[in-house]
């Protein structure tokens, strides 16, 4: 038999090139695996809140891709149910991973123990509702390649901006994202959710919101009612603005007795401070933030703000310095308190 050399390897590029701009289109944007049943099944794909794509469903599994840029956390949302309509999710893949659907723990679209959202751990959606995939800059396997330069992450911390959002938190989302630090956990002041809303969503592209009181006042004087009052309105305002119920509540000034902690247990909130405060607050110079930055260990939480043009600047050597540690940013687990893994 004769080889003709020159076909194989105009194979063998040709392949490797369709390869290489699969996993490319893969690592830097959403691969949703999915099927309806009768085909004329809609699903979106959201981060961070907002819907980036919308596909409609053929009847035998495919890949449908987004090859955007956003980031935050990721749900699939089946849209148009119907008798004789439903979806199945096989998988995603995000981040250099591939996340089942089978092993995610929110699925509101369901139908499990007599109604819809009765159940979780499935690639079927039964009713309208999301499967939950977690964040882009999760990695959940603990062995990803999103194709942007990897970490070796001997530990995390918790990078945190309390009282926005403010006219400073585009920018500080932007510069967070420029020098890759995240994710973050926002303590949002209520009254300022409530007066900008939109805001929430660029706040969820880098990280969480979480509770830090709806007026920031001093509470350890109040009764257990007007402090749970003040609670429970932040978040109304956080979930109203397209986030989720918050788990975590940072008192203003850090100020707490037995009265706060009790409203925020009743409202399912786990109160946190911080172990190293910036001092951005208190007019400290861009150094003096990077400093105190550097005094994390594995696990702390430091406190800065949103709106202060030294912390803004201090990022890109925070960023260098942690990095240069083994450090990472992570999220805060409200069972501990501390900073985990993503």
């Amino acid at each position: 038999m004769k080889i003709n050399f020159t076909h194989l390897l105009s194979l063998f590029f040709c392949s490797l090139f369709f390869s290489v701009t699969i996993a490319s289109a893969q690592s830097n944007g959403i691969t949703v695996r999915a099927r309806g049943i009768s085909g004329v099944e809609t699903i979106n794909l959201k981060v961070a809140g907002s819907v980036v794509a919308t596909w409609a469903m053929k009847t035998a599994f495919d890949n449908y891709t987004y090859t955007g840029s956003a980031t935050g956390s990721i749900q699939v949302e089946f849209t148009n149910d119907a008798t004789g309509r439903d979806v199945f999710v096989d998988y995603i893949y995000v981040n250099g991973e591939t996340r089942q659907a089978e092993n995610m723990s929110s699925n509101t679209a369901v139908y499990a123990n007599g109604r819809c959202g009765g159940g979780s751990n499935s690639e079927a959606m039964h009713c309208n509702g999301a499967i939950q995939f977690g964040f882009t800059y999760d990695c959940l396997s603990g062995n990803c390649s999103s194709g942007t330069g990897s970490t070796t992450c001997g530990g995390y911390v918790g990078i945190t901006f309390d009282d926005g959002p403010t006219s400073n938190t585009a920018n500080l989302v932007n510069l967070l994202k420029q020098h890759k630090l995240t994710p973050v956990t926002w303590f949002a002041w209520g009254a300022r959710v409530a007066a900008n809303p939109s805001l929430v969503a660029q706040m969820r592209s880098v990280g969480v919101v979480q509770n830090h009181s709806y007026t920031h006042p001093h509470m350890t004087g109040y009764s257990y009612q007007a402090v749970y009052d003040e609670l429970n309105r932040t978040n109304q305002a956080i979930q109203n603005a397209g986030s989720p119920k918050p788990t975590l509540y940072r008192p203003p000034y850090g100020e707490t007795n037995s009265t706060i902690q009790q409203a925020a247990q009743a409202l399912g909130l786990r109160l946190i401070t911080w172990d190293v405060d910036s001092q951005d607050w208190n007019n400290a110079s861009t150094s003096s933030i990077v400093n105190a930055v550097n005094r994390l260990q594995n696990g702390q939480v430091i406190l800065m703000h949103d709106g202060i043009a030294n912390t803004n600047n201090a990022l890109s050597q925070i960023a260098n310095n942690l990095r240069s540690r083994g450090l990472c940013p992570g999220r805060i687990d409200p069972g501990s308190g501390r900073a985990v893994k993503p």
